[in-house]
């Protein structure tokens, strides 16, 4: 059974590049989320074989640009920080 089938977020893969990070992906919901030097974006309808393609890439950032960037919806992913004291009175 795959990860996401049991309720866990799939794992992230480190790729050589100098404005990308990680990246990881969705598979039942078709997004991609790309770990930038500059914050977390997801982007949505994203099909597998351009995933696959992003991960073979010489280039991440140029196959980002000519393949992904500006074809498919995102948004930039907000940095949740959770506390574990008590809220302040």
């Amino acid at each position: 059974m795959a990860s996401e089938e049991r309720g866990e977020e799939p794992s992230w893969r480190n790729v050589r590049s100098s404005m990308i990070s990680a990246v990881r992906y969705h598979e039942g919901h078709q997004i991609l989320e790309v770990a930038f030097n500059k914050g977390i974006y997801l982007y949505f309808g994203v099909p597998r074989q351009v995933f696959e393609g992003l991960l073979q890439a010489e280039s991440k950032g140029r196959y980002m640009r000519q393949h992904i960037i500006d074809r498919y919806t995102w948004i930039k992913k907000s940095r949740l920080r959770l506390s574990t004291t008590s809220a302040p009175d």
